[in-house]
């Protein structure tokens, strides 16, 4: 019985370790920078003053040989088998991805940091961000984004992929600015958010249950309003809102 009790303890410290987060202490910066990440990547704001990452490390057997993952810039894995490299200059903390094989990574990021992803390649699966504060900047090319709770600014760009917001609250502070090139758009927005608009959509439609003022529209649940540009308010009129899917249909929802 004891050494079954020994046994289950040890295999239970181990799973501990094995579950640490790789900790990055930040000194100054005030922003974060994270290029491509391979296979699915979420992005949280916390209370916390480091960067920590979680999910599923990449060189497991290599790390028991003593082998650490170089990429061809020359940039090596300080993140304790996450294959990716962090380093902190000028008042910017920069995450680069090295491997090309797919993981799912968690980053936990100081709220009061800005960041922005620079996304590119067939390799990122998936961009998600839950429970942002501060200023998002987002460029993918082929991974879809996914934010939820968050407040801006948002200036998000995505190329193929879909793109769905939900925001907590809108920052009335700057403006927001979301493109979705070849895919569907939908955001939610609190219902009494104030904000001035403009929707585009060259060859989709837009849809809304706000009560958007624009001239001769006749808005009800859901409705077709136009597959043109529009430019209009919401309760008022407030921050400068941008939405835009050239080629597939923007839905803006109210919050439920």
């Amino acid at each position: 019985m004891k050494k079954l009790f020994f046994a289950f303890c040890l295999a239970a410290l181990i799973s501990s370790v094995h579950a640490q987060d790789f900790k990055f202490n930040v000194k100054s910066a005030n922003k974060v920078k994270i290029g491509t990440v391979s296979g699915t990547l979420v992005i949280e704001g916390y209370s916390g003053k480091d960067i920590a990452v979680s999910g599923d490390r990449c060189t497991t057997e290599e790390k028991e040989d003593g082998l650490k993952l170089i990429s061809g810039s020359g940039l090596m894995d300080n993140t304790n088998g996450y294959c990716l490299n962090i380093q902190e200059t000028d008042g910017t903390v920069v995450i680069r991805g090295l491997s090309n094989k797919a993981s799912n990574l968690k980053i936990l990021i100081p709220e009061r940091m800005n960041v922005i992803v620079q996304s590119k390649g067939w390799m990122a699966k998936g961009i998600t961000v839950n429970s942002f504060k501060s200023e998002l900047e987002i460029k993918s090319e082929y991974a879809p984004v996914t934010l939820t709770n968050v407040t801006g600014p948002v200036v998000l760009n995505a190329v193929y992929g879909k793109v769905k917001v939900s925001f907590d609250k809108i920052n009335q502070e700057k403006p927001t600015s979301i493109v979705a090139t070849y895919n569907t758009l939908d955001v939610s927005l609190p219902p009494d958010t104030k904000a001035n608009l403009r929707l585009e959509s060259s060859y989709g439609n837009i849809y809304t249950d706000f009560d958007v003022k624009v001239p001769a529209a006749d808005n009800e649940d859901l409705e077709k309003i136009s597959s043109q540009n529009i430019s209009g308010v919401i309760n008022g009129g407030g921050t400068e809102i941008h939405l835009e899917s050239p080629y597939k249909n923007v839905y803006l929802r109210k919050k439920k």
